[in-house]
């Protein structure tokens, strides 16, 4: 037993290092998890869209699972005025109402969309709002 322990000792302490090479499994874990580490960076510190960014706050390679008007709602990228006007597709962003049109103004306050009105709701509650709405899979 001693034999053994002084073996294993020396096996430790003078041993030449042996190196198991890491399987590609390892290699593409590592490299998802830099990816969007990368990414999350990017999304925390951009300059654009905003709002998206807070109703997602965390990066993912997972779909929302939203639909195409709930994510045009969303994002803004539409045939909303507000959208169009940034491409220089229309020559203003407002609504024919008057008003920018953007996709809270349609669902909030346009005339012409009364009939499809949310409640409006506090600038401190908008967020939360917007969360409810796009987790609501019944409406």
């Amino acid at each position: 037993s001693e034999c053994a322990d002084q073996l294993a000792k020396e096996a430790i302490t003078k041993g030449d290092p042996f190196f198991l090479p890491k399987p590609p499994s390892y290699l593409k874990s590592e490299i998802k998890s830099s990816d969007l580490s990368i990414w999350q960076d990017n999304w925390d510190n951009g300059e654009t869209d905003r709002s998206t960014r807070d109703i997602v706050p965390r990066v993912s390679n997972k779909p929302v699972g939203w639909n195409r008007e709930e994510i045009m709602f969303v994002t803004g990228h539409g045939t909303f005025p507000s959208y169009l006007h940034r491409f220089n597709l229309r020559t203003h962003d407002n609504c024919s109402c008057g008003e920018k049109g953007d996709p809270m103004h349609y669902a909030t306050k346009c005339r012409f969309t009364l009939s499809w009105y949310f409640q409006t709701q506090t600038v401190s509650l908008k967020l939360q709002w917007l969360k409810n709405i796009l987790t609501n899979y019944l409406s």
